[in-house]
Protein backbone atom coordinates (compact mmCIF):
# COMPACT_ATOMS: atom_id res chain seq x y z
CA UNK A 1 0.00 0.00 0.00
CA UNK A 2 1.38 3.61 -1.56
CA UNK A 3 1.25 6.53 1.29
CA UNK A 4 -1.24 8.21 -0.88
CA UNK A 5 -3.73 5.19 -0.76
CA UNK A 6 -3.23 4.78 2.85
CA UNK A 7 -3.66 8.86 3.30
CA UNK A 8 -6.92 8.44 0.88
CA UNK A 9 -8.24 5.37 2.78
CA UNK A 10 -8.22 7.41 6.00
CA UNK A 11 -9.64 10.40 4.41
CA UNK A 12 -12.72 8.02 4.11
CA UNK A 13 -12.65 6.63 7.14
CA UNK A 14 -12.91 10.03 9.44
CA UNK A 15 -15.02 10.76 6.69
CA UNK A 16 -17.47 8.23 7.85
CA UNK A 17 -17.48 9.16 11.94
CA UNK A 18 -18.73 12.76 11.38
CA UNK A 19 -20.59 12.66 13.92
CA UNK A 20 -17.72 11.58 16.10
CA UNK A 21 -15.37 14.68 14.75
CA UNK A 22 -17.93 16.96 15.88
CA UNK A 23 -18.41 15.60 19.46
CA UNK A 24 -14.20 15.49 19.51
CA UNK A 25 -14.33 19.33 18.20
CA UNK A 26 -17.17 20.16 20.55
CA UNK A 27 -15.59 19.07 23.59
CA UNK A 28 -12.02 20.23 22.89
CA UNK A 29 -13.73 23.73 22.08
CA UNK A 30 -15.42 23.81 25.73
CA UNK A 31 -11.43 22.92 27.05
CA UNK A 32 -10.66 25.65 25.52
CA UNK A 33 -13.41 28.32 26.59
CA UNK A 34 -12.78 26.96 29.99
CA UNK A 35 -9.17 27.75 29.96
CA UNK A 36 -9.54 31.26 28.63
CA UNK A 37 -12.46 32.11 31.16
CA UNK A 38 -9.16 33.08 33.94
CA UNK A 39 -8.26 35.92 31.19
CA UNK A 40 -11.36 37.06 30.22
CA UNK A 41 -12.31 37.78 34.08
CA UNK A 42 -9.25 39.91 34.11
CA UNK A 43 -9.49 41.54 30.84
CA UNK A 44 -13.10 42.26 30.41
CA UNK A 45 -13.45 44.53 34.12
CA UNK A 46 -10.72 46.68 33.25
CA UNK A 47 -12.39 47.38 29.89
CA UNK A 48 -15.91 47.72 30.40
CA UNK A 49 -15.82 51.40 30.75
CA UNK A 50 -12.79 51.86 27.81
CA UNK A 51 -13.52 53.04 24.23
CA UNK A 52 -10.31 50.79 23.65
CA UNK A 53 -12.05 47.65 24.06
CA UNK A 54 -12.59 46.39 21.11
CA UNK A 55 -9.17 47.25 19.74
CA UNK A 56 -7.43 45.58 23.01
CA UNK A 57 -9.40 42.53 22.79
CA UNK A 58 -9.20 41.82 19.07
CA UNK A 59 -7.00 38.56 18.47
CA UNK A 60 -7.38 38.10 22.05
CA UNK A 61 -4.16 40.90 22.94
CA UNK A 62 -1.75 39.00 25.11
CA UNK A 63 0.10 41.82 25.79
CA UNK A 64 -2.15 43.66 27.29
CA UNK A 65 -3.37 40.91 29.25
CA UNK A 66 0.43 40.54 30.23
CA UNK A 67 0.30 44.36 31.46
CA UNK A 68 -2.99 44.12 33.06
CA UNK A 69 -1.87 40.74 35.47
CA UNK A 70 1.27 43.65 36.16
CA UNK A 71 -0.98 46.28 37.36
CA UNK A 72 -2.96 44.09 39.25
CA UNK A 73 -0.48 41.36 41.22
CA UNK A 74 -3.37 39.44 42.94
CA UNK A 75 -5.61 39.08 39.94
CA UNK A 76 -2.63 38.25 38.06
CA UNK A 77 -1.39 36.01 40.77
CA UNK A 78 -4.87 34.48 40.81
CA UNK A 79 -4.84 33.52 37.20
CA UNK A 80 -1.50 32.17 37.15
CA UNK A 81 -2.27 29.61 39.84
CA UNK A 82 -5.07 28.28 37.93
CA UNK A 83 -2.20 27.84 34.83
CA UNK A 84 -1.38 24.37 36.06
CA UNK A 85 -4.90 23.11 36.20
CA UNK A 86 -5.72 24.14 32.93
CA UNK A 87 -3.10 22.77 31.78
CA UNK A 88 -3.28 19.79 32.87
CA UNK A 89 -7.27 19.57 32.13
CA UNK A 90 -6.20 20.60 28.54
CA UNK A 91 -3.71 17.85 28.00
CA UNK A 92 -5.50 14.92 29.98
CA UNK A 93 -9.09 16.25 27.87
CA UNK A 94 -7.09 15.67 24.44
CA UNK A 95 -5.62 11.79 25.79
CA UNK A 96 -9.07 11.23 27.09
CA UNK A 97 -10.80 12.06 23.92
CA UNK A 98 -8.15 10.22 22.06
CA UNK A 99 -8.74 6.66 23.37
CA UNK A 100 -12.07 6.63 22.12
CA UNK A 101 -11.50 8.38 18.83
CA UNK A 102 -8.27 5.96 17.57
CA UNK A 103 -10.59 2.93 18.63
CA UNK A 104 -12.89 3.90 16.36
CA UNK A 105 -10.38 4.60 13.47
CA UNK A 106 -8.59 1.38 14.12
CA UNK A 107 -12.07 -0.41 14.05
CA UNK A 108 -13.57 0.67 11.48
CA UNK A 109 -16.25 -1.83 10.81
CA UNK A 110 -17.62 -1.26 14.19
CA UNK A 111 -20.88 1.33 13.80
CA UNK A 112 -20.16 4.19 15.42
CA UNK A 113 -22.20 4.94 18.54
CA UNK A 114 -21.68 7.65 21.57
CA UNK A 115 -21.81 4.18 23.57
CA UNK A 116 -18.62 2.96 21.92
CA UNK A 117 -16.94 6.64 21.92
CA UNK A 118 -16.69 7.15 25.36
CA UNK A 119 -16.39 3.21 26.54
CA UNK A 120 -13.13 3.90 24.20
CA UNK A 121 -12.19 6.74 26.26
CA UNK A 122 -12.22 5.40 29.19
CA UNK A 123 -11.17 1.55 28.70
CA UNK A 124 -7.40 3.50 26.60
CA UNK A 125 -7.19 6.59 29.03
CA UNK A 126 -4.27 5.16 31.16
CA UNK A 127 -2.66 3.55 28.16
CA UNK A 128 -2.48 6.43 26.61
CA UNK A 129 -1.48 8.85 29.30
CA UNK A 130 1.32 6.69 30.10
CA UNK A 131 2.13 7.08 26.04
CA UNK A 132 2.08 10.73 26.41
CA UNK A 133 4.47 11.06 29.79
CA UNK A 134 7.11 9.18 27.67
CA UNK A 135 6.25 11.46 24.82
CA UNK A 136 6.83 14.84 27.21
CA UNK A 137 10.65 12.85 27.68
CA UNK A 138 10.89 12.50 23.37
CA UNK A 139 9.62 16.03 23.07
CA UNK A 140 12.74 17.26 25.54
CA UNK A 141 15.03 15.19 24.09
CA UNK A 142 14.24 16.27 20.36
CA UNK A 143 14.45 20.57 21.76
CA UNK A 144 17.86 19.06 23.14
CA UNK A 145 19.17 17.99 20.39
CA UNK A 146 18.38 20.73 18.06
CA UNK A 147 19.49 23.21 20.16
CA UNK A 148 22.87 21.67 20.29
CA UNK A 149 23.10 22.39 17.20
CA UNK A 150 22.98 26.39 17.58
CA UNK A 151 25.31 25.82 20.39
CA UNK A 152 27.57 24.36 18.74
CA UNK A 153 27.34 27.14 15.93
CA UNK A 154 27.91 29.52 18.79
CA UNK A 155 30.95 28.29 19.97
CA UNK A 156 32.40 27.88 16.20
CA UNK A 157 31.47 31.37 14.93
CA UNK A 158 29.68 33.33 18.11
CA UNK A 159 32.62 35.69 18.07
CA UNK A 160 32.88 36.27 14.47
CA UNK A 161 32.02 39.52 12.61
CA UNK A 162 30.00 37.50 9.80
CA UNK A 163 25.99 36.89 10.58
CA UNK A 164 25.55 34.35 8.37
CA UNK A 165 26.89 31.30 9.66
CA UNK A 166 24.21 31.83 12.84
CA UNK A 167 21.60 32.12 10.63
CA UNK A 168 22.43 29.12 9.14
CA UNK A 169 22.61 27.36 11.92
CA UNK A 170 19.21 28.52 13.27
CA UNK A 171 18.01 27.63 10.12
CA UNK A 172 19.19 23.56 10.83
CA UNK A 173 18.26 23.75 14.04
CA UNK A 174 14.69 24.67 13.41
CA UNK A 175 14.24 22.32 10.33
CA UNK A 176 15.96 19.40 12.87
CA UNK A 177 12.88 20.32 15.49
CA UNK A 178 10.15 20.13 13.39
CA UNK A 179 11.87 16.76 11.45
CA UNK A 180 12.36 15.23 15.13
CA UNK A 181 9.03 16.76 16.67
CA UNK A 182 7.15 14.92 13.36
CA UNK A 183 9.32 11.74 13.93
CA UNK A 184 7.65 11.58 17.52
CA UNK A 185 4.43 12.30 16.44
CA UNK A 186 4.23 9.60 14.14
CA UNK A 187 5.45 7.42 16.36
CA UNK A 188 3.26 8.09 19.04
CA UNK A 189 -0.32 7.68 16.03
CA UNK A 190 1.54 4.47 15.49
CA UNK A 191 1.78 3.04 19.31
CA UNK A 192 -1.89 4.27 19.74
CA UNK A 193 -2.67 2.34 17.12
CA UNK A 194 -0.57 -0.60 18.58
CA UNK A 195 -2.23 -0.77 21.92
CA UNK A 196 -5.72 -0.64 20.46
CA UNK A 197 -4.98 -3.69 17.49
CA UNK A 198 -3.11 -5.79 20.41
CA UNK A 199 -5.34 -4.73 23.44
CA UNK A 200 -1.91 -4.61 25.01
CA UNK A 201 -1.42 -2.29 27.92
CA UNK A 202 2.43 -2.33 28.19
CA UNK A 203 2.57 1.18 26.65
CA UNK A 204 6.18 1.53 27.26
CA UNK A 205 7.13 -1.76 25.19
CA UNK A 206 4.44 -0.04 22.60
CA UNK A 207 6.02 3.79 22.62
CA UNK A 208 9.63 2.04 21.71
CA UNK A 209 8.22 -0.72 19.38
CA UNK A 210 6.68 2.62 17.56
CA UNK A 211 9.98 4.32 17.62
CA UNK A 212 11.79 1.68 16.12
CA UNK A 213 9.38 1.26 13.63
CA UNK A 214 9.28 4.47 12.01
CA UNK A 215 12.94 4.12 12.09
CA UNK A 216 12.82 1.20 9.80
CA UNK A 217 10.70 2.47 7.75
CA UNK A 218 11.02 6.34 7.08
CA UNK A 219 8.68 6.13 4.02
CA UNK A 220 5.73 6.83 6.78
CA UNK A 221 7.17 10.00 7.21
CA UNK A 222 5.75 10.70 3.68
CA UNK A 223 2.56 10.68 5.17
CA UNK A 224 3.21 12.93 8.29
CA UNK A 225 4.61 15.42 5.48
CA UNK A 226 1.61 15.73 3.43
CA UNK A 227 -0.57 16.00 5.96
CA UNK A 228 1.43 18.94 7.77
CA UNK A 229 1.50 20.46 3.83
CA UNK A 230 -2.19 20.08 4.03
CA UNK A 231 -1.97 21.83 7.97
CA UNK A 232 -0.19 24.94 6.20
CA UNK A 233 -2.17 24.88 3.39
CA UNK A 234 -5.11 25.52 5.79
CA UNK A 235 -3.19 28.12 7.69
CA UNK A 236 -2.85 30.03 4.69
CA UNK A 237 -5.80 30.18 3.96
CA UNK A 238 -7.34 30.84 7.51
CA UNK A 239 -5.12 33.36 8.88
CA UNK A 240 -5.04 35.91 6.07
CA UNK A 241 -9.14 36.10 6.09
CA UNK A 242 -9.20 36.09 9.93
CA UNK A 243 -6.51 38.70 10.50
CA UNK A 244 -8.79 41.07 8.12
CA UNK A 245 -12.25 40.93 9.60
CA UNK A 246 -12.82 43.69 11.59
CA UNK A 247 -14.86 42.36 15.11
CA UNK A 248 -16.00 45.82 16.15
CA UNK A 249 -19.48 44.61 15.27
CA UNK A 250 -21.97 41.41 16.97
CA UNK A 251 -22.39 40.03 12.91
CA UNK A 252 -18.80 40.42 12.13
CA UNK A 253 -17.63 38.91 15.57
CA UNK A 254 -19.85 36.08 14.92
CA UNK A 255 -18.03 35.22 11.13
CA UNK A 256 -14.70 35.14 12.90
CA UNK A 257 -15.73 33.02 15.54
CA UNK A 258 -17.29 31.01 12.79
CA UNK A 259 -14.27 31.46 10.89
CA UNK A 260 -11.92 29.98 13.75
CA UNK A 261 -14.03 27.09 14.77
CA UNK A 262 -14.24 26.27 10.76
CA UNK A 263 -10.13 25.69 11.19
CA UNK A 264 -10.11 24.44 14.12
CA UNK A 265 -12.39 21.56 12.60
CA UNK A 266 -10.23 21.17 9.89
CA UNK A 267 -7.39 20.42 11.95
CA UNK A 268 -9.38 18.05 14.01
CA UNK A 269 -10.40 16.27 10.82
CA UNK A 270 -6.57 16.03 10.09
CA UNK A 271 -6.18 14.41 13.58
CA UNK A 272 -8.45 11.91 12.43
CA UNK A 273 -6.30 11.28 9.22
CA UNK A 274 -3.55 11.02 11.08
CA UNK A 275 -5.31 8.48 13.19
CA UNK A 276 -6.27 6.48 10.43
CA UNK A 277 -2.77 6.34 8.10
CA UNK A 278 -1.08 4.55 10.73
CA UNK A 279 -4.19 2.31 11.09
CA UNK A 280 -3.95 1.44 7.65
CA UNK A 281 -0.09 1.05 7.61
CA UNK A 282 0.36 -0.48 11.18
CA UNK A 283 -1.06 -4.08 9.65
CA UNK A 284 1.28 -4.12 6.85
CA UNK A 285 4.88 -2.53 8.60
CA UNK A 286 3.99 -5.15 11.63
CA UNK A 287 2.05 -7.92 10.12
CA UNK A 288 0.23 -10.20 12.83
CA UNK A 289 2.08 -13.31 14.21
CA UNK A 290 1.19 -16.68 12.26
CA UNK A 291 -0.71 -19.04 14.64
CA UNK A 292 1.58 -22.50 15.52
CA UNK A 293 0.63 -25.26 13.48
CA UNK A 294 -1.97 -27.92 15.26
CA UNK A 295 -0.52 -31.05 16.34
CA UNK A 296 -1.99 -34.12 14.54
CA UNK A 297 -1.16 -37.45 15.53
CA UNK A 298 -0.69 -40.15 12.46
CA UNK A 299 -0.42 -43.51 13.43
CA UNK A 300 1.48 -45.96 11.37
CA UNK A 301 0.40 -48.59 9.21
CA UNK A 302 2.75 -51.06 11.37
CA UNK A 303 1.05 -49.17 14.75
CA UNK A 304 -2.63 -49.72 13.62
CA UNK A 305 -2.01 -53.34 12.66
CA UNK A 306 -0.87 -54.38 16.20
CA UNK A 307 -4.05 -52.96 17.43
CA UNK A 308 -6.46 -54.41 15.21
CA UNK A 309 -8.51 -57.41 16.35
Amino acid sequence: MTITQAISNAARRANGRKRMIVLYWFTQMMVAALAALPLLGIAVPMLAHSGWAPELLKQFDVTFITEAMQARPGVGGAAFSAYPLIIFLTMTSGVFLAGGAVKLMVQDATVYSPREFWSGCGEYFWRFFRLMLYSLLLYAIANALAGSVKKVADKMWGDGLESAPMVMAGWVSNALLILLCGLVSTAMDYAKVRLVRDESRKSLRACLGSIWLVLRNPRVMGAWLILAVFWVLFTMLYQPVANNIPAVKMPLILVLALWQQLYILARVWLRFVSWGTAAELDPELRPAPLPPEEFVPVLSTGATEDYAI
